[in-house]
């Protein structure tokens, strides 16, 4: 590989955590692997970001989302690499990106999880270029389990973005209307968070009456919602590695690829409002309440019984009937979550992760794990997180007190 210096424009905004990750794992890639004196400015996310216009150097890394940057990176005749969901038509630049369709069956399952049967979405405001594939993808996912998906269309002033407290009073009516409970996905975060404020303002409690689910984690606004975001995890830190790994490629004179580069999530960080089970059955709710409270245990099907005031048999006839699947299987794939979280997020050894997800034995875990996911758990763990990891610390996916 050619050892020149390397100069990188970074053309990304750091005020989010999408941003600042992504620009992280950037950073990482080159550390790793070459010599690159990276260009990179404080950027908000609304900011309309363009080439800086003394920047002479070798390739280019950007979130495209407007023609005017498109046309930038075009003129300068860089090998360049798109990290947005967004495909300007008339500038087909390289792009490496999460899988927006993924996105939307995620949280369709996430929310089919808690036993929900009303389902909604709150989408994007329009714009130049891009084609919302998540909330089909949920809505074809919802479907598909037998539901229906009501869907949310945002009020458009003489072309212009409405403003914050105009759009949250707009949702309350919509959400008023929505039966309930109901689970509701939001394209990002600054979405989620203001179906979250028209929550407060209408009387309507999240997530007892409504379940709300970030499209895309941004972690002070999670922070700042009330109650805290369940979000869905990019893994904007592998999208930037993988984005400077191409770009590296292409620099040195590989042809550059005809279709995006997507890179897996890293899955759902699950916070108060979607901490909810929306089952009108008492005793299966305290069933599934069990097994996700006890899924660090190596618990049974006969454990589960004992917990409830079913027999084995209506048990398994309630299992079967709210959620499609038998207590065994709801164990095993709650253990298999637990340890896709651990792998993903932490630095715990394969035979910690299996024990920390109920699995007696790491070998009855990779053998269960392989047949239910289709890789290992160390070809996961490499599919799913960057090089470094920075998260030890252990939590379970669901606590104590959800609605019964």
């Amino acid at each position: 590989m050619n050892t020149e210096l390397k100069r990188v424009a970074i053309l990304i905004e750091t005020s989010t955590t999408w941003g600042a990750e992504m620009v992280a794992g950037i950073a990482e890639y080159a550390r790793q692997h070459g010599k690159w004196s990276i260009f990179v400015e404080p950027r908000g996310r609304h900011e309309r970001l363009r080439m800086p216009r003394d920047w002479h150097g070798d390739g280019i890394i950007a979130r495209v989302t407007h023609p005017l940057l498109g046309e930038d990176v075009k003129s300068a005749g860089l090998p360049a690499v798109n990290v947005s969901w967004i495909r300007l038509r008339d500038f087909e630049i390289p792009q490496v990106t999460a899988d927006e369709a993924a996105v939307g069956r995620l949280a369709a399952q996430h929310f089919l999880d808690r036993g929900f049967r009303n389902f909604a979405y709150f989408g994007p405001d329009p714009r130049h270029g891009y084609e919302d594939r998540l909330g089909p993808t949920f809505a074809e996912a919802i479907a598909q389990a037998g539901g229906n998906c009501h869907v949310y269309q945002a009020r458009r002033s003489s072309g212009n973005r409405v403003g914050w407290l105009a759009e949250i009073s707009d949702l309350i009516p919509w959400l008023r209307s929505l039966p309930k409970p109901a689970a509701l996905l939001t394209w990002n975060d600054i979405r989620a968070r203001q179906v979250t404020e028209a929550c407060r303002e209408s009387g309507l409690s999240v997530p007892e009456d409504v379940a709300v689910l970030g499209g895309e984690y941004d972690a002070l606004t999670s922070e700042v919602s009330i109650p805290p975001l369940s979000s869905i995890d990019h893994n904007p830190r592998r999208v930037g590695y993988e984005a400077a790994s191409l770009l590296a490629r292409m620099m040195e004179g590989e042809d550059a690829p005809s279709e995006p580069v997507l890179v897996p999530l890293r899955g759902v960080i699950q916070r108060q409002s979607t901490n909810t089970l929306a089952i009108d059955d008492r005793p299966l709710a305290e069933a599934l309440q069990f097994i996700r409270t006890n899924l660090h245990r190596p618990i049974g099907v006969g454990d589960v019984v004992e917990a409830t005031s079913l027999s084995r048999r209506l048990l398994e006839q309630r299992f079967q009937k709210a959620i499609g699947r038998s207590p065994a299987a709801e164990i095993r794939r709650v253990r298999i979550e637990r340890a896709k979280q651990l792998l993903s997020d932490t630095r715990l050894s394969v035979s910690q992760v299996a024990l920390a997800s109920g699995f007696n034995f790491v070998e009855a875990m990779n053998v269960v794990f392989r047949r239910e996911v289709g890789v290992t758990p160390t070809q996961y763990r490499r599919q799913t997180s960057a090089s470094s990891l920075k998260h030890d610390a252990i939590s379970l996916p669901i606590a104590a007190g959800a609605r019964v």
